[in-house]
C-alpha cells in the first residue's frame, strides 16, 4: 500500500535529485546520494552494487558507506554468490523490499550468508532497492541500492519505503549513463580479466598507486598491465587509451 509522504519529504527529494544530477561522474553522484538519503532514511551502512549475474565475477562495481574495506571485499569475492538477496532483486520488475517482509527470519538465520557474513556486520535488518544499469543485457544487469539497520534498531517504515520507490526511476536513469564504456574493452582489445580490471580503473582516473592499493598488487605489476593495455590497444599514453575506449566510432 503506498504511503502519502509529507510535503517536506517531497522538497528533499527534489533537491537530492538536483544534487545527484549536478554531478556527471556516476559514481560520485550515487556516493552523494548514499550520503543525502541518510537525512531522509537514516541508516547504519548503505551501498549500491552493480551485478552481471552473466559473469564469472557477478560484481561490477560497488561504492559503501559505513562498511569496512574488508567487509566489501569479503562480500565481492565470496557472499555476493549466496547473497539471499541479490535473487529477489532480479529486473524483471522494480522491487523495493524490507528484509523483515521478504524472509521468514528464523529460517535466514541458518544461514551461511547470515551467520558468517550479516550478523558480524551488523546488516541485519535492510531495505533494497533494485535498478537497471545496461539496458543492452537487462535481464542480468541489475543494481541494488542496500540500506541496512542492526536488528535492535527500528524497522524501516512504509514511509521510508515509498521515499526509495520515488527514487528508484532517478538511480536507474543515472546508473544507466554509467553505460560502462569498457564492458567491450576485453573483446575489443583482446585483454585479458587482469588487464581489463586495469583498464577499467584507468578510465576511471586511477593512477599507479591507486590501482596497485585497490587491487593488492604491486606497482611494478600494474605498470606490467598498463604497458600491455597500450600495446594491444596501439596507444601511447593513458589519455590516448582513454580516447580509443571511449571513441564509439
Amino acid at each position: 500500500m503506498s504511503q502519502e509522504l509529507w510535503t517536506n519529504d517531497w522538497k528533499k527529494i527534489n533537491e537530492m535529485i538536483l544534487h545527484m544530477n549536478s554531478e556527471s561522474d556516476v559514481l560520485k553522484a550515487l556516493n552523494t546520494f548514499l550520503t543525502d538519503i541518510e537525512k531522509l532514511v537514516p541508516y547504519e551502512k548503505a551501498c549500491i552494487y552493480f551485478y552481471d549475474l552473466s559473469a564469472p565475477d557477478i560484481v561490477k562495481e560497488y561504492i559503501g558507506q559505513g562498511f569496512s574495506k574488508k567487509e566489501l571485499l569479503d562480500y565481492e569475492r565470496y557472499y555476493c554468490d549466496i547473497d539471499d538477496v541479490v535473487e529477489k532483486m532480479m529486473p524483471n520488475k522494480e522491487v523495493v523490499i524490507k528484509s523483515t517482509e521478504a524472509f521468514d527470519i528464523n529460517e535466514r538465520k541458518e544461514t551461511e550468508y547470515f551467520i558468517d557474513y550479516v550478523t558480524p556486520a551488523k546488516t541485519k535488518v535492510s531495505l533494497d532497492t533494485n535498478f537497471r544499469w545496461n539496458l543492452k543485457n537487462r535481464g542480468f544487469c541489475i543494481g541494488s541500492l542496500d540500506l541496512f539497520r542492526n536488528e535492535r534498531d527500528i524497522d524501516f517504515t512504509e514511509r521510508e519505503v515509498e521515499i526509495c520507490r520515488v527514487f528508484q526511476p532517478h538511480i536507474e536513469l543515472k546508473a544507466s549513463n554509467y553505460a560502462f564504456l569498457f564492458d567491450d574493452l576485453s573483446s575489443k582489445f583482446a585483454f585479458t580479466n587482469a588487464e581489463q580490471d586495469v583498464a577499467t580503473m584507468i578510465l576511471k582516473g586511477y593512477s599507479n598507486e591507486q590501482i596497485a592499493e585497490e587491487k593488492c598488487i604491486t606497482i611494478s605489476t600494474v605498470k606490467k598491465h598498463v604497458s600491455k593495455i597500450l600495446e594491444k590497444s596501439d596507444t601511447k599514453s593513458r589519455i590516448d587509451f582513454i580516447c580509443k575506449a571511449a571513441y564509439k566510432g
